[in-house]
């Protein structure tokens, strides 16, 4: 039985994940942007991952929390 990688599957769900940043930002540089946060936030929580769960799954909630996130600050509050 293969163990699991963290860094390896991080690196090679990094095009996935890049496609679905451009899905939600529709720019380039924003979606390189978010790539680079939701990888960065995955690291600081790689402890925190339980390797009999879903990794991809786990990632993109990662980058839709940081999408959303990232401009909630401009949503005036009512």
């Amino acid at each position: 039985m293969k163990t699991f990688n963290f860094d390896e599957a991080l690196i090679a769900l990094q095009s996935d994940l890049l496609g679905f940043a451009y899905k939600l930002t529709a720019d380039k540089h924003d979606a390189e942007d978010l790539l680079q946060e939701t990888m960065l936030k995955a690291l600081d929580n790689k402890d925190k991952f339980d390797p009999g769960t879903n990794f991809k799954g786990w990632m993109y909630i990662i980058m839709r929390n940081a999408f959303i996130n990232r401009d909630s600050h401009l949503i005036p509050s009512i």
